[in-house]
């Protein structure tokens, strides 16, 4: 495994936190976020503009995941890769996934759900869908299990229910299909790409939130003082802080190997994903419950960020496996 990040790959970290630092800033996500959509169009296309939408492997799409989760980016960056990296596994060239590496159409994945086919059109209601209201283009299985389809959500056949969410930063849909035409492209497998990617790119992602939490909760902890110490001083703070720091460094070390198995196609990739994204889920909830915790009473406020990260902590979490999913799959490949 490469251990450390080329220059190219830290050049590319440094681009994409100094963009967000100028262009999503506290004020401008909670606007995003609140306005019910949950998607930052300018952002989105500073993204795009640079080309980080289209990269040339899972270990620098997990630089991006990485920090647009420390900043909770209200964007469908994950979604619109996974996507990407299952059509292009069954077709590499087709005029969609160009579309999609270019930009100029956002795809998402859906999960778990399955569109019925009658000759050439699909038929069904795809639940929860990660940034369904957004996307433009949208793959799921078919009913059969055996093929993969393309639908494009703006046809006239398609509606797109917006659902109340406890994550504003990552809006769900209903989105139903009734008779839009349909592309089949490739068998189902094309599931496993976007199994591995999803997972490792979300446990980058949560990753990222951890990272948040962690840092803002020793801020205030070296700053707050109590009894003339700084609350960090104390033992029942500084503990936390550690047992943060020590879940969350596991959590990166588990996000980084999968996502250079998954670049590779090493043979421990699944293996490495399923450990990644149980690590960083069960990280990156704690980290934020312990920075809630560090913050006393301000943290549960809702004029603090600290919300928005335990949301997102909390969807992530749950999107494409949960902790115990993962664990029981690890087990599994342990033969235990």
């Amino acid at each position: 495994m490469q251990a450390a990040f080329t220059d190219t790959q830290d050049a590319l970290r440094e681009a994409v936190s100094d963009l967000l630092a100028d262009h999503a800033t506290s004020e401008s996500v909670r606007a995003t976020a609140l306005d019910g959509a949950g998607f930052d169009a300018d952002l989105w296309a500073y993204l795009v503009a640079m080309g980080v939408v289209d990269l040339p492997g899972t270990v620098e799409e997990g630089v991006v995941a990485e920090e647009l989760g420390r900043v909770v980016a209200p964007l469908p960056y994950v979604e619109h890769v996974v996507a990407l990296a299952a059509l292009r596994y069954v077709e590499p060239e087709h005029e969609v996934a160009n579309a999609l590496a270019a930009g100029d159409a956002i795809g998402v994945y859906a999960a778990g759900a399955v569109l019925r086919l009658e000759g050439g059109a699909a038929h069904g209601m795809l639940p929860r869908v990660p940034h369904g209201g957004t996307a433009t283009h949208l793959l799921a299985v078919a009913d059969d299990g055996a093929r993969q389809v393309l639908v494009v959500l703006d046809a006239a056949e398609t509606t797109r229910t917006t659902l109340p969410t406890m994550d504003r930063t990552r809006p769900l849909a209903d989105v139903t299909v009734d008779g839009v035409g349909a592309l089949v492209v490739g068998v189902a497998d094309g599931h496993a790409p976007a199994a591995l990617v999803a997972a490792t790119l979300y446990a980058h992602d949560l990753v990222g939130v951890g990272q948040a939490c962690l840092d803002m909760a020793v801020a205030y902890a070296r700053t707050r003082e109590q009894f003339g110490r700084p609350i960090g001083a104390f033992q029942a703070v500084s503990h936390r802080l550690v047992d943060m720091f020590v879940a969350l460094e596991s959590a990166r070390s588990h996000a980084y190997h999968a996502a250079w198995a998954t670049a590779v196609g090493d043979d421990v990739a699944a293996l490495a994903a399923s450990q990644a994204k149980a690590s960083a889920s069960e990280a990156a909830v704690a980290c934020a419950q312990g920075a809630i915790q560090v913050h006393g009473g301000i943290g549960f406020t809702w004029e603090h960020d600290l919300h928005l990260y335990l949301k997102r902590a909390r969807s992530g979490s749950a999107l494409w496996g949960t902790a115990s999913e993962h664990r029981r799959r690890i087990a599994d490949h342990a033969g235990v």
